[in-house]
């Protein structure tokens, strides 16, 4: 670990989708991200990200921006843990637009890691984002071929048109195979009533975030008549949502990603809590770059959350990575490197739309 901090740049990035990827509230053609790089007086560095994905977060990446312009140029000179402290002393409540330069103090002084076992393999989910039939069955083949065991299955959007999508799907599953629907909160009450009557049970892992996250009350109800488990997502941000989800009852699955918790050790702290509470745990974003996805699979990996597959793939819709070495994909499974990656800041910079600096940073330096 360095002695103190000698240099902080955060850039405003766009990076392309490989296609582009539909939520029940929109869809993502590119990445609207910010990556934090800080550099210690030893050369040694920490990063971060936060990616926007509107209709998701209470915050926005220009929220992101500003928390970063805000403590960034008090950075330079601090020792590394005194820094993080004062500003999680400052802030009552951190979140997404504080993750990409908490995270990027944490991993510069290791203050949420341990050395991993080698290179690890944590199970992902594959996601089948056709839209045509045709687009479903060829999506669903190439991933059960790659060996992915979970696929994830967008609903939502129709009721009939959701149940049918999802029979067609059905139908070419292996034994074995299971499907994790995600509704992203687009139904009301009567419609997710109306799905959970026609839904098939088979193969169905879990559905996530069916309602509205302040629907507390019709999601409630709606576990009481549920044929599948329920996960929230969206609707858990805070302990206190957590604490409300285990009080209800309206869920037995909750699942986190590192930008609602603004910080590695305020995720792990979440994930803990939860896994005491008897609650199956998901961890992972899909819609974050590799640097985001690396921190999240190297939670997973620490804390041995490879019971189920993870969420953490959102680097495999882009259309660069930014780390060296790369992550990976085998048989349904992420590679996790046994070695700390470089992170390409030169590329970074090639889809940087803004750039901000405090303090000196040397080149290439040497990344956590």
């Amino acid at each position: 670990m360095g002695h103190l901090i000698t240099g902080v740049t955060a850039y405003r990035v766009r990076l392309p989708l490989i296609r582009p990827y539909h939520l029940s509230f929109g869809a993502l053609e590119a990445y609207d991200s910010l990556l934090v790089r800080i550099q210690a007086d030893d050369g040694e560095e920490g990063f971060g990200e936060a990616t926007d994905c509107p209709g998701y977060f209470v915050q926005a990446l220009s929220d992101a921006w500003a928390f970063t312009r805000a403590n960034g140029p008090g950075l330079p000179g601090k020792d590394p843990q005194t820094a993080l402290n004062r500003i999680i002393n400052k802030e009552h409540h951190l979140s997404f637009a504080a993750t990409p330069l908490l995270t990027a103090i944490e991993t510069l002084i290791s203050v949420s890691e341990e050395k991993t076992r080698g290179s690890e393999r944590i199970p992902l989910l594959g996601i089948v984002q056709g839209e045509t039939p045709e687009a479903i069955v060829a999506d669903a083949e190439k991933l059960l071929e790659s060996g992915y065991r979970t696929l994830k299955f967008k609903v939502g959007f129709s009721v009939d048109e959701d149940l049918a999508r999802l029979r067609l799907l059905q139908a070419r599953l292996k034994p074995g195979i299971r499907v994790r629907l995600d509704a992203n909160q687009g139904y009301d009450y009567s419609q997710a009533f109306q799905f959970l009557e026609g839904l098939d049970p088979e193969g169905i892992e879990l559905l996530e975030q069916p309602l509205d996250p302040e629907a507390w009350e019709d999601m409630t109800r709606l576990a009481q008549i549920s044929q599948v488990p329920l996960m929230l997502d969206e609707a858990i941000n805070t302990e206190e949502d957590l604490d409300r989800t285990l009080e209800t009852g309206c869920a037995t699955a909750v699942k986190f990603k590192l930008m609602k918790c603004g910080s590695l050790a305020g995720l792990e702290k979440m994930i803990r809590k939860a896994s005491d509470a008897g609650l199956k745990v998901i961890l992972g974003n899909g819609v974050a770059t590799d640097m985001g996805c690396f921190h999240e699979a190297q939670l997973s990996a620490r804390l041995g959350l490879i019971d189920h597959a993870g969420e953490m793939n959102g680097f495999l819709k882009g259309t660069e990575q930014f780390l060296q070495p790369p992550l990976h994909v085998d048989k349904g499974r992420l590679i996790f490197p046994s070695t700390r990656p470089t992170v390409r800041w030169e590329l970074v910079s090639q889809f940087a739309v803004e750039t901000a600096s405090w303090g000196h940073i040397s080149m290439p330096g040497r990344s956590l």
